[in-house]
């Protein structure tokens, strides 16, 4: 399993990921919602490689 550290580095990263990251981190639940509603992902659907769209 890679680490979250080792994701990064291996991504580009937007502000919104980071505080997308950063409220995980923080365990705010509520804001990591807000947050993925406002990029328009939807955690649930996953393509072949387990990416969401």
């Amino acid at each position: 399993c890679r680490s979250l550290r080792a994701l990064t580095a291996s991504q580009d990263w937007s502000k919104s990921d980071e505080r997308l990251l950063q409220a995980v981190g923080q365990n705010e639940p509520d804001k990591v919602a807000a947050l993925i509603v406002k990029k328009g992902l939807c955690p649930t659907k996953l393509d072949a490689e387990g990416k969401s769209a």
